[in-house]
């Protein structure tokens, strides 16, 4: 793909639109959640046209014959309970804001009803928590500007997330665990929760939902020749519920990728 880009883009932002009308994906159900990304993102950059490109440093890229518009305006927001969850590779709250931006254009819709925020891993603990801060505020402003129901995070220790909860001014609602690392839920964190009105979930994601390596080799790029360096900017994945029947009628995922020659 990155043969038919001029040099000029350096910004490549993807749509895979409702990945459950995809019966390559709907054959692979119970598989994880970066190899159903990989999976979607295949289908959706095979079916694109370089005919499309925009002139500029970012191009958009849809999914062909993808049916998610065509679901939502079939329900009545009112009736439609949509979650997101963001994945960011920085700190910076540049790269939350934009995604927010980007999520609100991509499903044209005009609030969500929840939000879960996670965040790179790998950070020195004295850092995360004013970084974490930072980005909180950004989501806070999408809150009181009722564009968000409720916000949440994924993976927090639970020091941090009892001092992020402190702290905010909108309190987190939702913080998810991953079973996988943390197999007993920490004492502490469940206190916290339950006398703090607060969601503790679950979930089975990755903490890098699209590694690099996969990345390059989606894009059909050689790591070893030291140019068209790509790395994961944001990810998103929604989904997108009918509240009267409990039926997931769409999910799909939305990510950002950004490209050094």
């Amino acid at each position: 793909m990155l043969q038919n880009l001029p040099a000029s883009v350096k910004k490549i932002c993807i749509h895979t639109g409702n990945i459950l009308s995809l019966n390559e994906v709907k054959k692979k159900a119970g598989q994880n959640p970066t190899d159903e990304l990989i999976e979607s993102l295949k289908i959706t950059l095979k079916n694109w046209q370089p005919a499309t490109l925009n002139e500029g440093e970012t191009i958009q890229v849809y999914r062909i014959e993808d049916d998610f518009a065509s679901k939502m305006d079939s329900e009545d927001r009112k009736g439609l309970k949509i979650s997101v969850k963001i994945f960011i590779s920085t700190l910076k709250k540049e790269a939350l804001h934009e995604a927010l931006l980007s999520m609100f254009t991509a499903l044209d819709t005009p609030f969500i009803d929840s939000l879960v925020l996670a965040y790179p891993g790998k950070t020195d603990s004295n850092l995360l928590l004013p970084a974490l801060q930072e980005l909180w505020t950004v989501l806070e402003e999408f809150v009181q500007n009722q564009k968000i129901l409720s916000i949440g995070v994924s993976d927090a220790e639970t020091e941090v997330f009892m001092a992020l909860h402190t702290w905010a001014k909108v309190k987190p609602s939702i913080i998810q665990i991953n079973l996988a690392s943390c197999c007993v839920v920490p004492p502490a964190l469940q206190e916290f929760t339950k006398e703090n009105d607060v969601q503790l979930l679950t979930h089975s994601d990755p903490f890098e939902i699209l590694p690099r390596p996969a990345l390059n080799e989606l894009f059909g790029v050689d790591s070893s020749t030291g140019s068209n360096h790509l790395h994961l900017y944001w990810a998103l994945r929604f989904q997108v519920h009918v509240k009267c029947r409990g039926v997931l009628s769409s999910k799909g995922y939305l990510l950002c990728v950004h490209r050094t020659c």
